[in-house]
């Protein structure tokens, strides 16, 4: 079975490129990894899971690309420390962070524990401002980098009982406009991408589970939030919204949100 089938054998847009990919061994982080790879780059694979068989790196080598595994826990400024330290000692080089890793908690806010809620906020927010320190100073010495962020429909509208996971990505989605405005003199671009409903298992809840995938009837609510197309996406029709951020032929985007939802947001 081809797990991504949505994927193409790629057209050599980042060629010799060198980039880091959080929560790379699930979802859409996996399926990016996948893309990078096909399109020439040689791909950090970071994630703090390494029990999905086969492990991303290994379907990399699989598909003739190059890529190695690191177990990075992104809440922890020394393992961001050290993800940056790997790509440039292992690859030489450090061209594209795409900061991917990131959860939610289903519940409403005075159900919060301080600790579901500091969960949220470190995994999805300040896992960002801790990658993009620690490869920031790279960027700045070779005047260019790149910095796709994941964040989500749901920061830019509501979802019930999601108050952690909102508040969050609605945050990305300003970090990544402020982060563009610092940074762009410097040659470096921060975009990020904010998917709809995709079709992926994923970590949930407090201390996260694996989860082993939706229910059809969680399928058909979800679906039917994509009001235009009607179904789910996938993760590799994400990962190429997340290419065309990373490549050059989006060479003047800089601190856009990208949306990605099937339709979700068109009244929005």
């Amino acid at each position: 079975m081809n797990e991504h089938p949505g994927l193409g054998k790629g057209l050599g847009r980042l060629p010799g490129r060198v980039a880091i990919v959080t929560g790379a061994n699930s979802g859409i982080g996996r399926a990016t990894a996948r893309l990078f790879a096909r399109e020439g780059a040689k791909v950090l694979c970071c994630d703090i899971q390494e029990t999905v068989n086969p492990r991303v790196d290994s379907l990399i080598e699989q598909d003739g690309g190059q890529a190695l595994f690191s177990r990075i826990d992104v809440t922890v400024q020394a393992d961001c420390d050290r993800m940056v330290a790997t790509a440039l000692e292992h690859f030489g080089g450090l061209d594209i962070l795409f900061n991917n890793a990131g959860g939610g908690v289903r519940k409403k806010i005075h159900e919060f524990t301080d600790e579901e809620w500091n969960f949220v906020v470190n995994l999805n927010l300040n896992s960002i401002f801790r990658g993009v320190r620690a490869a920031i100073p790279h960027f700045l010495k070779n005047g260019r980098g790149n910095i796709v962020n994941t964040a989500s429909t749901f920061g830019l509208l509501a979802s019930e009982r999601y108050p952690a996971y909102c508040a969050t990505k609605a945050a990305i989605v300003n970090l990544t406009r402020q982060m563009a405005l610092d940074y762009g003199p410097n040659g470096i671009r921060v975009n990020c991408v904010c998917p709809g409903s995709i079709e992926t298992a994923r970590f949930r809840g407090f201390p996260p589970q694996p989860a082993a995938g939706f229910t059809d009837e969680q399928r058909a609510r979800m679906a039917n939030s994509s009001r235009a197309l009607l179904r789910m996406g996938q993760p590799e029709e994400i990962a190429y919204g997340v290419l065309f951020l990373a490549s050059d032929e989006s060479s003047f985007v800089t601190g856009h949100a990208l949306v990605i939802d099937g339709g979700q947001t068109i009244d929005a």
